[in-house]
């Protein structure tokens, strides 16, 4: 009998360890980094869908179901999307992925970015498997080799417009922005729904012209007459932008090609 149970033990361990680790995560791009990272080793379930907004969406029942199963999260903030924690069991293991000398949520839009949320999540899965470490080790050097090539890649094709000025709506771009020599001249949005004042907005149109600055980013869903204002006084031009790719559309289904997609935009845009 004791034997049986020896067995049953061993077996047991063997079948859990070779079972992928369940993984929740919030947003796309930070979804596909982690799929890079965990490899055949996770299963990632995707809580809110492209397009979405993270801070007030909820999950589908079946999302809700699944995340039952989830043996580690990882989030950006408890802010942006910890809310994501009460459909958890209260055995998945919680990473916030977001340094303290980090300045916004939006951590995955510039290659640093990534790369500093590749090794987070290549650590907490180590913990979760220690017997695929490895596994996950030589997924993060692949992912950070693919990264070095991305961060040249967007240096050479934003090089033509190195200094150039833009304006954002919503403060997410500063660190792509100051990765390659690009300048913001002012954020219409705080990111939480306050819009410049009109003293404030007046001020922002006599500066971008003053500066020649037309271009004006916008997210790809965003509409604001703030920003229709200021680009009508200063003839500017609207530039859509993507924050949170789509794993349907190949010139965005990937953290890299996301990540090329914004840079060629932002290129060509900048260089008219």
């Amino acid at each position: 009998m004791k034997r049986m149970w020896a067995i049953l033990i061993i077996f047991l361990s063997v079948f859990v360890m070779a079972k992928p680790i369940s993984i929740a995560v919030s947003v796309f791009p930070i979804a596909n980094i982690v799929a890079q990272v965990a490899g055949a080793e996770g299963k990632v379930e995707m809580v809110i869908p492209p397009f979405a907004n993270p801070h007030h969406f909820s999950p589908t029942p079946s999302t809700a179901v699944n995340l039952q199963n989830a043996d580690v999260f990882f989030g950006v903030t408890p802010e942006f999307d910890g809310w994501i924690r009460k459909f958890l069991p209260k055995t998945t293991k919680v990473v916030f992925l977001k340094d303290p000398d980090q300045s916004n949520e939006h951590i995955w839009l510039y290659t640093e970015g990534g790369e500093r949320i590749a090794r987070k999540v290549a650590v907490a899965l180590s913990i979760a498997r220690p017997g695929k470490v490895g596994v996950f080790q030589e997924n993060l050097d692949k992912f950070l080799k693919s990264m070095d090539q991305t961060d040249k890649e967007l240096a050479t094709m934003l090089a033509p417009v190195h200094g150039a000025t833009f304006i954002q709506y919503h403060p997410a771009w500063n660190n792509f922005a100051a990765r390659y020599g690009l300048k913001i001249l002012a954020t219409i949005s705080n990111g939480h729904g306050k819009e410049l004042s009109p003293r404030e907005l007046m001020g922002l149109i006599q500066k971008a012209r003053a500066g020649h600055v037309r271009v004006v980013v916008m997210g790809l869903h965003k509409e604001s007459r703030t920003a229709e204002t200021l680009i009508l006084e200063i003839y500017g031009r609207e530039l859509r932008l993507d924050a949170l790719g789509n794993p349907k559309n190949p010139e965005r289904n990937t953290y890299q090609k996301l990540l090329m997609f914004n840079g060629k935009q932002l290129a060509e845009a900048l260089h008219e």
